[in-house]
């Protein structure tokens, strides 16, 4: 109860201070759960997550969020996993998110392990969401943030086409394989964050191209 009550709350101010459009929501199955990966812009980016499926979603956050008293609280009610970065899941943390999954729930992981203003290509990517993913045989679903969130200023999210890393259930998951799978998953991030790039830039084009049509 007191999470949907945050949860409208949010959605109002955000829709009315930081508005955002998502592109992308016909290939999220209601009925079916996801290991939701997405590049990390803000302390934000879990509640857009769970403003952009429409759900509470679990998710895995650095530890430090949840020692202070106020912000912890409000970690735990929009379902955030803290842990150590340093140090990674301990066995306790891992059994959980393994109990998230099987109880056919989302869990949204930030595989750049931190916030960051850009997603480029020889960003590393860690690969604890392919491990569960794999493990689990669960379907990943990635999603683009275009910008850092700004009061009044229109922010995009992209939501890929779900994929699983079949290639690699029921084998041997060695160091050379899961940094296979983690290519993977920071190819299908890219391929959002190129997607919207071109179509941008294909605007701009035809935008200059009609200008000039209208000046002759």
């Amino acid at each position: 109860m007191i999470y949907w009550i945050a949860y409208c709350i949010i959605f109002v101010v955000i829709n009315i201070f930081a508005p955002f459009k998502v592109f992308g929501k016909k290939n999220v199955d209601k009925k079916q759960n996801y290991i939701i990966v997405c590049n990390h812009k803000s302390n934000f980016d879990p509640i857009l997550i769970d403003l952009v499926f429409a759900k509470r979603n679990k998710f895995l956050a650095k530890i430090e969020l949840f020692k202070n008293k106020f912000i912890g609280y409000f970690m735990r009610i929009f379902g955030g996993i803290g842990f150590d970065r340093k140090k990674g899941l301990s066995l306790s943390q891992t059994k959980t998110v393994y109990d998230v999954i099987n109880k056919k729930q989302n869990i949204a992981i930030f595989p750049e392990g931190t916030r960051k203003d850009e997603f480029y290509e020889n960003d590393e990517v860690k690969g604890g969401a392919c491990l569960f993913a794999i493990k689990t045989k669960t379907p990943i679903i990635p999603c683009f943030i275009v910008k850092k969130h700004r009061f009044f200023k229109k922010n995009i999210i992209l939501v890929g086409k779900p994929f699983e890393l079949t290639e690699f259930y029921d084998k041997k998951l060695d160091k050379d394989a899961l940094l296979k799978a983690q290519n993977i998953l920071k190819n299908n991030i890219l391929g959002l964050k190129n997607e919207y790039e071109n179509f941008v830039n294909e605007k701009k084009i035809l935008k200059k191209l009609a200008s000039e049509k209208i000046k002759k």
